[in-house]
This record gives C-alpha cells, structure tokens and sequence, in this order.
C-alpha cells in the first residue's frame, strides 16, 4: 500500500469509528432513558398520596407531605409556584440543558392541582350503541 492509501484506510477507519460511537450512544439514551409521565392529580390527595401507586419511594417529607421521591433512580423534588399562576405542586429533575437556549429542561413526575369540573360532550349514537 502506498502511504496515500495508508492515509486514506485511516480516515476512513476514524469515520467509522465516530459513526459507531455516534450510534451506540443514541442507542444508549433510547434504552436507558425513562421520561417521567408528568400524572395528574387533585391537590386535595397531595398530602397523604399513596406514592407506591406509581412506583416512587418518598425519601424526605417535613409538614407538607412528600418532599424529595425516587422514581427509577431519579430523584424529584417538589416545587410550588410562588406567582400569579393557580396553586399547584409538582415534582421535577432537571434532565440536562436546552441545546439552544442553554436553559435548564425539566421534566415532571406529577402534578397535584385543584381539577376543574369540565363539562363532557354526549358519545355519539354510532359509539353509544356499542356500549
């Protein structure tokens, strides 16, 4: 082989090597990665939430209820707004920074707010009869 060859086979073995480690790691996030189902629930069950129903561990409360849980291996914690936004408490993790914006992304592992009664259309009479 002559030494362009050589030089060429290189490259084109780095390339592939990238290509391979670009793929396992895709690979890795797509296995691995768990998105919280962000649940919803009535802010009347928060304090005494039977946190076992979604497969989370409470790992520190004070006089509120629940403040720290692990769901998965994740830790959340809760958080409340304190603005002109309705009363509402969650728990979140920060999964990393926006690519563009450089902001912290969250993501929710549930959310206790008070529930409007929201009024339901009628099923159809093509849907009703089946059931």
């Amino acid at each position: 082989m002559t030494p362009e060859q050589i030089d060429l086979w290189l490259q084109i073995q780095h390339r592939q090597m990238l290509a391979l480690e670009r793929i396992a790691d895709l690979l890795d996030k797509a296995t691995t990665s768990t998105k919280a189902p962000n649940y919803q629930r009535k802010i009347e069950e928060f304090k005494h939430f039977d946190w076992s129903t979604i497969d989370a561990t409470v790992e520190r409360a004070d006089q509120y209820g629940a403040a720290i849980v692990t769901w998965k291996g994740y830790q959340f914690v809760r958080r409340s707004p304190s603005n002109k936004f309705g009363a509402a408490v969650w728990f979140s993790r920060c999964t990393g920074k926006d690519e563009t914006t450089g902001e912290n992304v969250y993501e929710r592992l549930i959310t206790f707010k008070p529930l409007a009664d929201k009024e339901v259309d009628p099923l159809p009479e093509k849907v009703s009869r089946y059931l």
